[in-house]
């Protein structure tokens, strides 16, 4: 008796560990950006050229001929031009990654640890240049 329930244990266990294998292959499957889709790494960059743009556009002085959202729209224009894209095209990718919350996140850390990257290099370019000797400047 003792022998059988061992092996329904191990029988149980075995189906779990397939069950959670199957499982996450099928997230990984997922995970794939489909071709028709920008893809992770062009959206990060389109995502992070449209902060610095909204960054830019909050930080200017006030303007009554252009509002704030005229301007921020113009910029985004200017943006997806860039990467050949028009406002339809990014916003049928962009829902895709909204729908892929795992992917979505996965863009989002990307570009947070760019953001990361430039902005260290960017202070210690700072703190060299204050550092610098008064005749090398």
């Amino acid at each position: 008796m003792n022998m059988k329930i061992c092996f329904s244990y191990q029988t149980l266990l075995l189906s779990c560990v397939l069950t959670s294998a199957a499982v996450l292959a099928g997230c990984k499957h997922h995970e794939r950006v489909p071709r028709s889709y920008i893809q992770p790494k062009e959206m990060k960059e389109i995502l992070l050229d449209m902060q610095a743009a909204q960054a830019f556009v909050d930080n200017m002085p006030y303007d009554s001929l252009h509002s704030r959202e005229e301007k921020l729209k113009y910029y985004y224009q200017q943006i997806l031009a860039l990467y050949h894209l028009d406002h339809q095209q990014f916003m049928k990718s962009y829902e895709y990654y909204v729908m892929h919350p795992v992917i979505m996140k996965m863009v989002y850390d990307s570009l947070l640890a760019d953001v990361k990257r430039r902005q260290a290099l960017l202070d210690s370019l700072l703190i060299k240049k204050r550092f610098q000797h008064p005749i090398e400047k």
